[in-house]
């Protein structure tokens, strides 16, 4: 809608195709970015599609509820390799376009990567993963490259509310987050793709290692 170019990724066809149809995308690319050589291919095939890149957002992840007890050695490989290897690995492979573009790279993180939260612990380490991540990337690659993070919180879709379903009472759980919201809702996508839009644009232009929290005030105290 703002007018860029986008190839989308992702692992399953179906989905991939219906996203890059929804948003009129220049092409799509199908790739599991838990691999290196992935990675890499995405950004070679994004790149040739593109002409060029201005910016990568690194946006695949995956999202396990388990307590301590239950997180073995399956979840916890997968979530790493899918939030955080995942972005490292397409990063790297896309400095050299980056740099040429005077890019930006925008992390999806979490507030799960700014505050303790339970039965997620893989998850909150990998999301602060993520934000240091953003951090280091940052501090290396500038100042030809501008690196941010965006920090929601659960979010009204379906990866936010498969947290709620696993509640006897899906509603009230729902009803409960929003009463301790202190803005008395929950974000929507709109409201998360709103901050990338900003740290992607010329408006962020002087921010660089910056993990934007979208959370109502969640991750400011309690």
């Amino acid at each position: 809608a703002a007018g860029a170019s986008v190839v989308v990724t992702g692992r399953n066809q179906a989905r991939v195709v219906a996203a890059a149809d929804e948003v009129s995308a220049q092409g799509y690319v199908v790739a599991d970015l838990s691999a290196v050589d992935e990675c890499e291919r995405l950004v070679h095939e994004s790149v040739a599609l593109l002409g060029g890149l201005d910016l990568l957002i690194n946006n695949a992840g995956v999202f396990s509820i388990a307590a301590v007890e239950e997180t073995d050695e399956t979840i916890w490989d997968e979530t790493m390799n899918a939030n955080v290897k995942a972005a490292f690995f397409t990063s790297r492979a896309a400095v050299p376009a980056l740099r040429q573009a005077g890019g930006v790279i925008l992390n999806h993180g979490s507030i799960a990567g700014l505050i303790g939260l339970a039965n997620v612990a893989a998850y909150c380490a990998s999301k602060g993963a993520i934000v240091h991540l953003t951090r280091a990337l940052a501090m290396e690659l500038a100042p030809d490259i501008r690196v941010n993070c965006v920090c929601p919180t659960t979010v009204d879709n379906d990866m936010g509310w498969r947290g709620f379903n696993r509640a006897d009472d899906p509603e009230a759980a729902y009803e409960a987050f929003v009463a301790n919201s202190k803005l008395k809702r929950m974000p929507t996508n709109d409201d998360v793709v709103d901050a990338f839009m900003f740290l992607a644009s010329a408006r962020a232009s002087f921010m660089t290692g910056v993990a934007l929290p979208v959370d109502g005030g969640k991750s400011a105290g309690v």
